[in-house]
C-alpha cells in the first residue's frame, strides 16, 4: 500500500495544483458572493492538503518487502476499466439517450456488473439516482440538462 499511496499522493497533488491554478484565471468574487473561480479553487487547496498528508503517512509507513508492485493482482484492474470505460461510453451516448437514461444505465451498469450487487437492488438504486438527479439539477437548480428524442 505504501508505493500505491506514494504515487497517489503525487498525481493528485499535481492535480489540484492545476485546478488551483486553473481557477485563478476566473473571478474569485462577484458583486453579492463567491465568484467561479472560489470553489475550484479552495477545493484544489483541500485535495493538495490531503494529498500531502498521504505523502506524509505514506513515506512514515514501513515498506513492505513482501510484494513491490504497485498493483500486485492483475484482476483488480478490470473493474477500473470496466468503470472508465463505461464512463467514456456514458460520455458518447448521454446526448443520443439523454439523462435520465443514460445516468440509470450507467448506474445499474456500476453497480450490477462492477461492484455486483443484486439486480432488483441495482435497479432500484439507479432510478432513484436518475430522478434524484434530476430533481436537484433541473427543477431545483434550473440547469438544462440533455434529452432523448422521447423528451426524458
Amino acid at each position: 500500500m505504501r508505493r500505491a499511496d506514494q504515487v497517489t499522493g503525487v498525481i493528485v497533488l499535481m492535480f489540484s495544483l492545476a485546478l488551483m491554478e486553473g481557477s485563478r484565471r476566473l473571478p474569485p468574487s462577484m458583486t453579492f458572493g463567491p465568484g467561479p473561480g472560489f470553489l475550484p479553487f479552495w477545493l484544489g487547496a483541500l485535495m493538495a492538503v490531503l494529498s500531502i498528508l498521504l505523502l506524509v503517512r505514506a513515506c512514515r509507513q514501513a515498506a513492505v518487502a513482501v510484494d513491490k508492485r504497485l498493483f500486485p493482482n492483475r484482476r483488480v484492474l478490470i473493474p477500473v476499466g470496466a468503470t472508465i470505460g463505461s464512463l467514456a461510453v456514458y460520455i458518447l451516448l448521454l446526448e443520443r439517450l439523454g439523462f435520465l437514461l443514460g445516468t440509470g444505465l450507467l448506474t445499474a451498469f456500476l453497480l450490477g456488473v462492477v461492484e455486483r450487487e443484486k439486480w432488483p437492488l441495482a435497479a432500484l438504486v439507479a432510478v432513484l439516482n436518475s430522478v434524484g438527479l434530476y430533481v436537484v439539477f433541473r427543477l431545483l437548480l434550473g440547469v438544462s440538462l440533455p434529452k432523448n428524442v422521447l423528451g426524458f
